[in-house]
Formats: C-alpha cells, sequence, structure tokens
C-alpha cells in the first residue's frame, strides 16, 4: 500500500511539474539607459549617469532584478557654494515573489526583498537590506467613468542599514505606507503614496542639529509622494519609429519629522521619482518638500519586436535649496538616450 501511495504521490508531482513547465517559459528583460544632467541656472549639477537593468522572471511567481547605477560629476567638484556632489555608486538586486489573491478575496499580495550598496566615494559605504509585502485592495475600488484605481495597497517595509565602510553604525526603520495609482481620463495617471515611519539610529548613522549640534537617535517621520503623468504620441513615423510627449510633475516629497536635523533616510531616495533632488541641503530639515515639472520629448525605434531604442530630451523646473527653506526654482536640462532588449 505504501509503495503505491508513493507511485501515486510520485506520477501526480511528475505531471504537475509537466503541467507547469508547459504552462510558464522564462522570461525577463535587459535595459541601460544614459542620462546627461545640465545645470540648474547658476547651481553645478552637471552629471553623468549611465543605469543597467536587468529583470528576470525565472518562475512563475517569482522575479529577479539587479540593477547598477552609477553617477560622475562633469565638472571639478571642490566643494563650493552651489555645487551638487553627484558622484554615486548604487548596485542592488531585489528577488521579488506574488503571492496572488488572498484565499477567496480580491486582495492581490506581493512581497519583495532588496540589497542594495551605496558608495559616494567619500571614505564611506552603506549597505541596506530593505523588506517589503504589499495588500492591494484596488479591485475593492468602484471604476468610475472618468477615475479608476489601478493600484491601492497598503504596504508595511522594514529597513536594516549599517556602514560598511567608514565610521561604525547602523539604522533600523519601520515603515506603514499606502501606495495609489489612479487613472484619469485623458491619458492621464495620477500616483499618492503616503508613508509614516520611525528610524532607530546608532553611531555614524545618528542625525544631528546643525544650529545646537544635538544629537537624536531616533526620529518620527510622514512623508507623502504625489505624481501627475500624461503620456501622448504626438507622431507616428512608421510601424517602427513614433514621437512621444511624457510629463511628470509633483511633490518629490514632502516630508515633515519630529526631529529638527540634517536627516536623510534612506526610504526616500529609494522611493521618489527623480534621480536629482534639489542641488542644496539649507540648514535643518523638519518640514521639507521638493516640487517638480518634467516635460519630455522621446524618440522611440523599435527594431523588432523585442530589440527597442530611445532618444529623449527633457527639462526639469524645481527647487534646488530645500530644508528649512525652499526657493530657487530653475530649469535644468536633461537628456539621454536608452535600450531595451526582451527576451
Amino acid at each position: 500500500m505504501k509503495k503505491l501511495f508513493l507511485k501515486t504521490l510520485i506520477g501526480s508531482l511528475l505531471i504537475a511539474g509537466a503541467s507547469y513547465a508547459e504552462e510558464f517559459t522564462p522570461n525577463g528583460s535587459l535595459g541601460f539607459t544614459q542620462t546627461f544632467y545640465g545645470n540648474a541656472g547658476k547651481y553645478k549639477t552637471e552629471s553623468s549617469h549611465p543605469s543597467a537593468v536587468l529583470s528576470y522572471n525565472f518562475a512563475k511567481d517569482w522575479n529577479i532584478s539587479l540593477q547598477w547605477d552609477r553617477v560622475w560629476n562633469m565638472y571639478d567638484y571642490n566643494g563650493g557654494e552651489n555645487q551638487q556632489d553627484n558622484n554615486f555608486s548604487g548596485p542592488k538586486a531585489t528577488l521579488s515573489y506574488d503571492h496572488g489573491m488572498i484565499e477567496n478575496s480580491k486582495i492581490k499580495w506581493t512581497s519583495s526583498l532588496m540589497v542594495e550598496n551605496e558608495a559616494e566615494f567619500n571614505g564611506t559605504n552603506q549597505t541596506y537590506v530593505f523588506a517589503q509585502t504589499a495588500f492591494d485592495f484596488s479591485e475593492y475600488i468602484p471604476k468610475g467613468q472618468y477615475v479608476q484605481a489601478t493600484q491601492f495597497a497598503i504596504s508595511p517595509m522594514y529597513i536594516y542599514g549599517w556602514s560598511t565602510k567608514g565610521p561604525a553604525g547602523h539604522v533600523n526603520t519601520g515603515i506603514l505606507s499606502l501606495l495609489t495609482n489612479w487613472q484619469l481620463p485623458a491619458d492621464f495617471t495620477f500616483t499618492f503614496n503616503a508613508y509614516a515611519f520611525r528610524e532607530w539610529y546608532n553611531g555614524s548613522f545618528e542625525i544631528e542639529n546643525q544650529t545646537s549640534g544635538a544629537n537624536y537617535n531616533s526620529a518620527n517621520y510622514f512623508m507623502v509622494l504625489a505624481w501627475l503623468g500624461y503620456s501622448k504620441e504626438l507622431y507616428k513615423f512608421n510601424d517602427q519609429t513614433s514621437l512621444a510627449f511624457n510629463f511628470t510633475g509633483g511633490f518629490d516629497p514632502y516630508i515633515s519629522s519630529n526631529r529638527s536635523a540634517a536627516w536623510d533616510p534612506f526610504i526616500v531616495g529609494n522611493q521618489m521619482y527623480e534621480w536629482l533632488g534639489p542641488a542644496v541641503d539649507s540648514g535643518n530639515n523638519k518640514n521639507s518638500y521638493a516640487v517638480f515639472a518634467l516635460p519630455q520629448l522621446e524618440l522611440t525605434y523599435n527594431y523588432t519586436d523585442d530589440l527597442s531604442f530611445s532618444v529623449f530630451a527633457q527639462v526639469k523646473y524645481s527647487n534646488q535649496v530645500w530644508g528649512d527653506t525652499e526657493k530657487d526654482w530653475k530649469l535644468q536640462p536633461q537628456g539621454g538616450v536608452s535600450v531595451t532588449y526582451d527576451f
């Protein structure tokens, strides 16, 4: 009887495995983008930013993503006034899992784990582990004629960071967030994300009030990211080539804290839309915001169904100073090229 049971079980697993293999084929994409940033008025922000991304769906519900970003200053940075130091390297790997719907509900459950190393070439280096799970309730939100929710997720997050080069220290971050995306009329979209979180600091991660010199080993934060998006094909030259107009703009971010200090939580840079934030930190942060508008023209050429190239030109209008004040709204020209291969 035991032998018969084992044969039946093994046979069932083989059949299930064969069926699974027929239903799913591993797939992914490989992309490279080179972006150039110009100066923003009197602020020296000129930099070069190559970014490479490999995304691979290696199983039906599993994905692994490898990304490397490297930024160079395109001028001789010496720490002078109105200079932004953009010398940075940030390789990261993310493992994601789609749990599917919870029981018989319409709640979609996803989870991810990311590891990132940050180097700013100033004698320090930090590594972060970022764990996230999200419960998407968007299927329960009635779909209106003009507004439809494409995401409405409650997402707990946890981050642990530590110094891997330079003075010792570490940080723990606990986050509860609301992540939403909305489809609006006339090709517009709206993203609204809210985060309430607390950080506990040790050693080199402690934050300092720039006026009093007081150090803090913990802080509470509230952050909002809100962007309006728009994308429209302007002209289709042929079946392979098209010109599009894209726009994104909004708060990126608005953030407040119970601590008046020079703080820079990891979650801010991880979640914000822009790659480059304000050029200058002014005094202490307590209630700070960055607002931007980014119109873009993008020319895309689809060489094959799997390989595409694009050239883009854009200009960003935003405040170049934030902290205890927000000011100096400047235009910053940007542009670049990208290539994407799907497999």
